[in-house]
C-alpha cells in the first residue's frame, strides 16, 4: 500500500513479524505437538508486543485520527481496507482464536522433586506427566495467543495512522 511508508512500513512489518513468532509458539504446544517453548522466549515476545502496542497508539494520538460523535470509530475504515489485507486480518484472528479455543483447563502446574502438582491454596492436588504437559501447554497457548492478538491490532492501528497521515500529507500539498 502506498500509505506505509518509513517508520510506518518499519512499523507494520514488526508487527507482523512478532505476530508470527508468537503464532509460532502458539501452534508449538498445539496437542500433536506439545512442545513448549522457553519463558524467557514468550515473555520476552510479549513485552516487544506491549512496547509495538503502546508505540501504535502513541502514533494514533499524534495525528487527528477518524472520529464520529467524539468517539474514535475505525470500524468504517475496515471496509475500505484492500480485499487481500482484509483476508490476512481475518485469517490471523482466526489462527489466534482457534489457538485460544484449544487453551481450555490452563492450569498453573507445578513440578517439584515429588513431582507435578496444582496449588490450590493449601490444597495440593498431585497430577501425572500428561495432565502436567497439557496444563502449562494450555497456559502458554493463553500467554502466546494474546499477545499474537495484540500484534494484529497493532497492526491495524499503524495502518490506521499511516493513512491518515498520508490523507493529510496529500490534503496539504494540494
Amino acid at each position: 500500500m502506498e500509505v506505509l511508508t518509513g517508520s510506518h512500513r518499519l512499523h507494520f512489518a514488526a508487527a507482523w513479524v512478532l505476530f508470527a513468532a508468537e503464532l509460532l509458539c502458539l501452534v508449538a504446544t498445539a496437542p500433536p505437538l506439545r512442545l513448549i517453548a522457553p519463558v524467557w522466549l514468550w515473555a520476552g515476545l510479549a513485552g516487544l508486543v506491549v512496547l509495538l502496542l503502546v508505540s501504535a497508539l502513541a502514533r494514533c494520538f499524534a495525528i487527528p485520527c477518524p472520529r464520529r460523535g467524539g468517539w474514535f470509530d475505525p470500524v468504517p475504515y475496515v471496509w475500505h481496507l484492500p480485499r487481500g489485507l482484509k483476508t490476512w486480518y481475518g485469517l490471523a484472528l482466526c489462527l489466534v482464536g482457534l489457538g485460544l479455543a484449544t487453551a481450555g483447563g490452563a492450569a498453573d502446574a507445578h513440578r517439584d522433586a515429588t513431582g507435578y502438582y496444582l496449588q490450590h491454596g493449601n490444597v495440593r492436588t498431585d497430577l501425572t506427566r500428561d495432565a502436567y504437559e497439557a496444563g502449562r501447554g494450555a497456559f502458554v497457548r493463553i500467554a502466546t495467543g494474546v499477545p499474537a492478538g495484540l500484534c494484529v491490532v497493532g497492526s491495524f492501528l499503524v495502518l490506521l495512522s499511516a493513512d491518515v497521515a498520508y490523507g493529510a500529507a496529500e490534503a496539504t500539498r494540494r
